[in-house]
């Protein structure tokens, strides 16, 4: 019996499918293109298949559940994002899944009318998840601020001006996270009795990492990891979105919903516990210092003027 994983090249994704390929199980990994950089690196992974189906297309998904253990699903903010991810629903449901960990965002500004657009998204599926489910239990996950969000430091600013530039101040705090602590709860949870998915079963789980880091701490760390001074700066909104754009990272509206983070990092809304329920299975451990010296080797060389 499979577990089924939805965005499986993703960071959380795919670290759920290594996980669980780790601990001996078979695992369907969806993903939209099997010939992509992330999902050659899960092929030969044992006990693992590699799906090429189009979420927004639910017949591409008829059968995956079959016999399924369970399913895991994050799929990626766009604007099919809640069509997708409803279709996954309907057809696990359709199909007998038994347990579901859907991967949300952060839980105090997910709501149908919140101004931020992919956490409306995410509260769209969430609702028809909740109205839909039937006798398959579900629990949402509700990480915040992701590590992993800094890449674009590593490849930009600090390349291009040895700057970490957003648009906060840089004391200003965040209980961020490493996405692979997310996929650690997920896994856990997928593994778990079926006591325990009944005691998770309709909750929706904070996850935060395990200390308080503010974009100057985290310009220090680079400092430290790469011998050189890295600054933080607090650039204007505009300019954030300006440099969003050149990146080519993000579209424009997500760029702007993103954007909205800010304000409320500012007010220490991204400072938040991590749910009990989580701290039982799988406490998130790693910092943003280890995150940092990992990845700081991979960062380009200053660009010359």
């Amino acid at each position: 019996m499979a577990f089924v994983v939805a965005g499986a090249s993703g960071n959380v994704g795919s670290a759920v499918v290594t996980s669980l390929a780790a601990s001996g199980e078979s695992v369907k990994a969806l993903t939209r293109s099997s010939a992509s950089e992330k999902i050659s690196r899960l092929k030969d992974l044992p006990g693992i298949q590699i799906v090429q189906c189009d979420l927004t297309d639910p017949s591409t998904l008829q059968g995956l559940f079959a016999g399924a253990r369970g399913a895991f699903l994050c799929y990626g903010n766009c604007k099919q994002q809640a069509a997708a991810e409803k279709g996954f629903i309907d057809c696990a449901v359709a199909e007998g899944c038994p347990y579901l960990v859907k991967l949300g965002t952060v839980r105090s500004y997910t709501s149908l009318d919140s101004p931020i657009e992919y956490a409306r998204y995410h509260a769209e599926i969430e609702a028809h998840l909740e109205s839909t489910a039937g006798q398959m239990k579900w629990t949402v996950l509700c990480p915040n601020w992701f590590f992993s969000n800094h890449l674009g430091d590593l490849f930009g600013g600090i390349p291009q001006k040895n700057v970490v530039a957003y648009p906060i101040d840089t004391k200003a705090k965040a209980t961020m996270v490493d996405p692979r602590d997310v996929a650690d709860v997920a896994v856990a949870l997928l593994l778990a009795e079926e006591a325990t998915q009944s005691r998770c079963h309709k909750l929706k789980l904070d996850i935060s990492g395990p200390e308080e880091v503010s974009t100057s701490d985290i310009a220090q760390m680079f400092t430290e990891a790469l011998g050189r001074e890295i600054q933080a700066v607090n650039c204007e909104r505009e300019e954030w979105l300006a440099v969003a754009a050149q990146a080519g990272a993000l579209e424009d509206w997500h760029a702007r919903a993103v954007l909205l983070n800010f304000p409320l990092w500012k007010a220490g809304d991204l400072v938040f516990p991590t749910s009990a329920e989580v701290l039982q299975l799988a406490p998130p451990k790693r910092t943003m210092r280890q995150w940092i010296q990992e990845w700081a080797p991979r960062s380009p060389p200053l660009l010359k003027p």
